[in-house]
């Protein structure tokens, strides 16, 4: 027996969405894979530029009214044209609503105001809008698949609660997740598809300021090493400067964590300073940037490796023992990093389970920072303990690059060793305690022993 009821033309809330591109086409789509056709919703689509030829919706169920005739009826009016479109739509068409009809602003606005701020500049006093559906790309909507596992998200903002339920049930009507987000909380929401995020740019700036510190040590030391030449810079030299604020970036980005775990077990801090978890609000962002220059290092490696610069390292054809493994360390330290970035990834990360979760940026992200630094290690503690020092390796007097290199990332090893030796010791601790308690009940404590046993 069907228990559905099916909702008459003259009981649907009639949506019309304004605009019929790319955004129009990903609402169309979202509404053909996940919405009841026999919903309390009637899905209408309008086009207010007569002249504009559009893309036919390739849907049996989409609607394709007049404008700017179909507004006049609409429940809700979901703006997704142009945001510079949005003052002469407002100033031509507002009137046009019905009273209570709520307006649902799509757009993305750069350099220009969206719909709340439209609406301030006409003095309009109404808090029937909504911004919604803005950060969802229409790439994604027109992708979406019944086979998809995860919902596409949206966030829904506005001034009144009514309007932003109605939205949120329709946002779910169509096949998302709604989040319902505060008012006070709409400035971070204005612009989403528009904004790469705080994060990358804290993160860019720290790797930005980590190579400049590579690039100013090795500029200075590697120039006074005999017969030098400056056009080494480009390539030879770079490539250094890019393996050396990989391996800091890589260390940065394990290092809050880690101080967070022994601030807890150590000193028992309840509080997190804001700067450790500013440093967790990045770290993916900064390891991610860390492997891209790994990535650029090893791809300057291979351009130029040979005899020419690195003929060195080959004695009758071959390299010494520290040499070979050198080499070794580098491809598994880059191959374990290459897991990580691909953890990181929301589509991968989003589907892993907690044990999986722990073991890549458990022992796998160490196992590759540590691989990483021991790379750099065999090819360059030679030159440091050297007796008498090298003026190549000590140019100026100043310590190798190699050396400077590995100066952080063993720093946040030794670290984490501490904080790991630490935690082993608590639970040593905790066990013997837990024994010791277990052996100390008398035995007349016990319930079900009998008086005379005792």
């Amino acid at each position: 027996m069907n228990n559905m009821t099916n909702v008459t033309f003259e009981d649907k809330i009639k949506v019309v969405v304004v605009g019929c591109g790319d955004k129009a086409h990903g609402l169309s789509r979202m509404f053909d894979l996940h919405a009841n056709k026999m919903g309390q919703y009637q899905l209408v689509f309008t086009e207010p530029m007569p002249t504009k030829i559009f893309d036919p919706f390739d849907s049996d169920y989409v609607t394709i009214e007049h404008f700017p005739e179909c507004l006049a009826n609409a429940d809700i009016a979901v703006i997704a044209i142009p945001s510079y479109a949005m003052d002469s739509f407002l100033i031509q068409n507002y009137t046009l609503l019905k009273e209570g009809c709520v307006l649902v602003d799509a757009t993305n606005p750069t350099g220009t105001k969206d719909l709340k701020g439209e609406l301030e500049a006409l003095n309009i006093s109404s808090d029937h809008w909504v911004k919604a559906f803005n950060d969802t790309g229409a790439i994604q909507e027109m992708q979406n698949s019944l086979k998809t596992k995860m919902k596409l998200t949206t966030n829904v903002c506005g001034p009144n609660d009514r309007c932003v339920k109605k939205i949120a049930s329709l946002a779910k009507y169509l096949g998302y997740s709604p989040t319902v987000v505060p008012i006070d909380q709409y400035e971070f929401l204005q612009s989403s598809q528009d904004s790469i995020g705080w994060e990358w740019l804290y993160a860019t700036t720290v790797m930005m300021l980590l190579f400049a510190i590579a690039f100013t040590y090795v500029t200075v030391q590697v120039s006074g090493r005999p017969n030098f030449q400056w056009y080494t810079l480009l390539a030879r030299q770079s490539s250094k400067m890019f393996a050396w604020t990989a391996v800091w970036g890589f260390a940065l980005s394990l290092l809050p964590g880690t101080i967070i775990r022994l601030l807890k077990q150590a000193a028992y801090i309840d509080t997190t300073p804001r700067f450790l978890i500013l440093g967790c609000s990045i770290r993916k962002h900064v390891g991610l940037l860390s492997l891209y220059f790994v990535l650029l290092h090893g791809c300057m490696m291979l351009l130029i490796f040979g005899g020419e610069y690195f003929g060195f390292l080959i004695d009758d054809g071959y390299m010494e023992w520290n040499d070979e493994a050198s080499m070794l360390t580098a491809v598994l330290s880059v191959s374990l990093f290459m897991i990580t970035g691909i953890a990181s990834l929301p589509s991968v990360g989003n589907e892993m389970n907690k044990a999986q979760f722990k073991l890549v940026f458990g022992p796998v992200v160490w196992s590759a920072l540590a691989l990483g630094v021991m790379h750099i290690m065999f090819l360059g503690v030679p030159s440091w303990t050297a007796t008498p020092r090298s003026r190549y390796s000590w140019s100026r007097g100043m310590p190798p690059v190699t050396l400077m290199a590995s100066v952080l990332p063993l720093l946040v090893m030794f670290i984490k060793s501490v904080q790991v030796c630490h935690a082993s010791m608590l639970r040593v601790k905790h066990w013997v305690a837990s024994r010791h308690q277990v052996s100390s009940i008398h035995a007349s404590d016990h319930l079900f022993v009998i008086e005379e046993e005792v």
